[in-house]
């Protein structure tokens, strides 16, 4: 079921308002297609934008990674890393079903 903004999920729950998130982000050029839209929790789409702005997937991935510098082996980062640079991060054909990029 596809909700529309602030639509809430039940009326016999508690009211959550939703919000459309787009994965490849409007703000950089991509679709406004259904294919390239998920419905999120409004809490979790502040959450995601105060975290990442208007970052991809991929970039989203490299930032977790660095930000887990303290956390993390340095291989398994570098390991991380590597895997992640294989793909063009700025070519979302790497990345995406063909269906959100559009």
């Amino acid at each position: 079921m596809l909700l529309k903004p602030n639509e809430t999920e039940n009326p016999n729950k508690k009211e959550y308002k939703y919000s459309r998130h787009h994965i490849l982000p409007r703000s950089r050029r991509w679709a406004n297609v259904n294919a390239n839209i998920e419905i999120l929790r409004d809490n979790y789409h502040r959450a995601l934008h105060t975290l990442f702005a208007n970052q991809t997937i991929a970039e989203q991935l490299i930032t977790t990674i660095n930000l887990s510098e303290k956390a993390l082996r340095e291989d398994v980062k570098q390991r991380l890393l590597e895997t992640l640079s294989q793909r063009d991060i700025n070519d979302p054909y790497e990345w995406y079903d063909d269906r959100v990029i559009l």
